[in-house]
């Protein structure tokens, strides 16, 4: 048990809950917005203003060069000195048209993800679409109307006190590491003679709203800025259900939203996508571990108040939007239809006001109905306070985590009290992280710009962007939502860092690449590779499908890590 403190945390440093500036630049906030998806509210009513009156900021990308991606670290895979395939044509000096010669392989030799090079000559028919003309791309990146102090102080509150001295990044060093890799994927993608233009616009939406419940309204209108006066293709800053939603219906190929579900991304395909896997696939996988083994195991891997041996009573908990409700209910009926319907189904408001009373409440319902297991879909805060209750409670269930919202990393998952949290097992989608500078990210952008070094949410950026350089790169010349869909469900498929990478796995589109999953126990005594704090997921070695009839699922809790 804790010392009789809320929260027992220990000191480690807490890059993605740092502040760094105002408005997307938290990464407090980013952590926060990519899970706290809200209900849909109208706020009042705001008119969408002009790129001019919105701060529009252009970034473009530099013309190609002979240097390769390579230049970082040697022994990485990115690490080369063969010539980048940009400088074999990716970049043309027509306006309409471009060339490549000599083109075979990979798009970018030593890295696992890449589409193969694609030889071009000719006209690429210049303007195709909103955004497109004959040598460039619009790509948008809002900037929020707040500077989300309040989100910054309550994740402070918290946590406590951030390194600020390992993690200082400026508003100014991540603009400058989004540049960067805005470079280099002009130099080392296949863009048919054009090349990326980012334009950042200072938009009437604030995250806090659209995190908590609101701000369709704002979001509408900078959707309507996004489309209208800045001209955009496709952003790369949705964050949020309301402002993805909203750039989809003004027709904009928008990159980010979080975790939503397969059928809200068929609803508003082909603009819609994520680097976030979607909570159908995540759920479905839980499904099958939860009957084909949970329910037909007694608990092995529980604490204080909960005794090993005794039969399963499950708890889920989820957020009460829509989204996420319908991807709780294949778990919920998976466990109907096999005669064990749970014991408990816990909903909480993601409300940064009411998390506090939300995680009291359940707590007390699980000590009071004797919950053995918790199947947990939650945001980090959440379960910041959830786990300091259950530990003031001496009650310590197993915990079977869903591995979203960044709880499946060791920098996120060290918050949690960890005298609870070590009764946690789960899955991932993502591929080993190797410790900061040493990702592909890192050494994307330091091939750039090798003086600086990239901000701390690099490797978060550069998944943004891969996947709209791989839509644009598969697209042809012929750029419009429609082909950019049609060229990533035709990806070849990729592994990596980032795990297992498809957008039409087994047959079937998905608008989120991750499709298979490991899984994973906590140690709270290990130190974490990535930031030699105590504290790391143990990861398992298997990947698993996703194909509830294949009977290949982890194994649940079992007596210790393997």
């Amino acid at each position: 048990m804790s010392d009789g403190s809320r929260f027992k945390l220990p000191v480690a440093d807490r890059h993605l809950l740092a502040g760094y500036g105002p408005g997307i630049f938290l990464v407090a906030a980013f952590l926060l917005m990519s899970v706290l998806v809200p209900t849909i509210a109208p706020d009042q009513n705001v008119s969408a203003t002009s790129a001019a009156d919105s701060g529009v900021v252009a970034v473009t990308g530099q013309p190609a060069t002979a240097t390769g991606p390579g230049s970082g670290k040697p022994g990485h895979p990115l690490a080369s000195t063969a010539t980048a395939p940009a400088a074999r044509g990716g970049v043309a000096s027509a306006v309409t048209g471009g060339t490549t010669t000599n083109c075979s392989g990979p798009q970018v030799r030593g890295d696992g993800y890449s589409p193969p090079c694609v030889s071009f000559h000719g006209s690429n028919g210049g303007a195709t679409s909103r955004g497109v003309t004959g040598n460039q791309i619009t790509v948008s990146f809002r900037i929020p109307a707040d500077d989300l102090t309040s989100i910054d102080a309550a994740v402070q509150q918290l946590a406590g006190k951030y390194n600020t001295a390992a993690f200082n990044d400026t508003e100014a060093d991540v603009k400058r590491t989004i540049a960067d890799l805005v470079t280099y994927f002009n130099r080392n993608f296949q863009f048919y003679g054009r090349k990326l233009v980012l334009r950042y616009f200072s938009g009437h939406g604030t995250l806090t709203n659209e995190i908590t419940g609101g701000g369709q309204t704002q979001a509408n209108a900078d959707a309507l800025t996004d489309a209208d006066s800045i001209k955009a293709f496709a952003d790369v800053s949705a964050f949020s259900q309301p402002f993805a939603q909203a750039l989809s219906e003004q027709h904009v190929v928008n990159i980010g939203s979080p975790y939503m579900s397969l059928g809200w991304y068929q609803q508003y395909s082909p603009y819609a996508w994520s680097f976030f896997p979607n909570c159908t696939t995540a759920t479905q996988g839980g499904a099958a571990n939860v009957t084909r083994q949970l329910l037909h195991q007694k608990v092995t891997w529980a604490g204080q108040g909960v005794t090993d041996g005794q039969t399963r009573r499950v708890a889920l908990i989820a957020p009460d939007n829509p989204v996420y409700q319908s991807c709780m209910n294949i778990v919920k009926d998976a466990m109907s239809a096999a005669g064990h319907r749970p014991a408990d189904d816990l909903t909480y408001t993601a409300n940064l006001s009411e998390l506090s009373q939300e995680a009291a409440s359940m707590e007390q319902r699980m000590v009071n109905d004797k919950i053995t297991t918790v199947i947990c879909a939650c945001d980090p805060i959440t379960l910041i306070y959830l786990t300091g209750d259950l530990d003031n409670a001496n009650f310590e269930p197993e915990i079977l985590n869903s591995g979203g919202a960044f709880t499946d990393e060791d920098v996120v998952a060290q918050l949690f009290d960890q005298d609870v949290w070590a009764h946690a097992a789960g899955e991932t989608f993502d591929g080993t992280t190797p410790p900061f500078g040493s990702s592909l990210g890192y050494f994307a952008a330091k091939s750039v710009d090798p003086t600086h070094i990239p901000a701390h949410e690099v490797d978060i950026f550069y998944e943004d962007l891969y996947i709209l350089a791989l839509g644009i790169d598969l697209a042809g010349p012929d750029l419009t939502p429609a082909t950019f869909q049609r060229g990533l469900f035709s990806y070849q498929g990729g592994n990596g860092e980032y795990g297992p990478w498809s957008f039409h796995p087994n047959g079937q589109d998905t608008w989120t690449p991750q499709y298979e999953y490991r899984d994973e126990w906590w140690d709270p005594k290990l130190p974490s590779p990535f930031n030699g704090q105590p504290g790391r997921w143990v990861v398992g070695k298997n990947w698993y499908g996703l194909d509830q009839s294949s009977g290949a699922v982890m194994p649940v809790f079992p007596n210790g890590p393997q």
